[in-house]
């Protein structure tokens, strides 16, 4: 069964790789405007930055998976705290 499941993980590497590269891109022109405040805007270059480094290692043929550690999971803790940030200024009280 876990050898199903490392050839499922190697099998979506490709769709991975342009997921992540759209997320970087994403972050990166989300989070411009300074509607954000300056932490949760470098929370997004850190995750944006850590996600085109996986996909350029990826396409450089360096073995990761969706699951390697450090690279590329290193770059959702600081997509969580963006998503945070966002909703928290989106969300708050007296927001016009």
């Amino acid at each position: 069964m876990l050898a199903g499941n490392a050839a499922g993980l190697q099998a979506s590497v490709p769709s991975y790789v342009g997921g992540i590269s759209l997320w970087a891109a994403a972050l990166v022109m989300v989070s411009a405007p300074k509607t954000f405040a300056l932490w949760m805007r470098l929370t997004a270059v850190v995750a944006a930055a850590l996600f085109v480094a996986s996909a350029g290692l990826i396409l450089w043929g360096a073995p990761l998976l969706p699951t390697s550690s450090p690279l590329p999971a290193g770059g959702y803790p600081f997509l969580v705290f963006t998503f945070i940030g966002w909703m928290w200024t989106l969300l708050r009280p007296g927001r016009r």
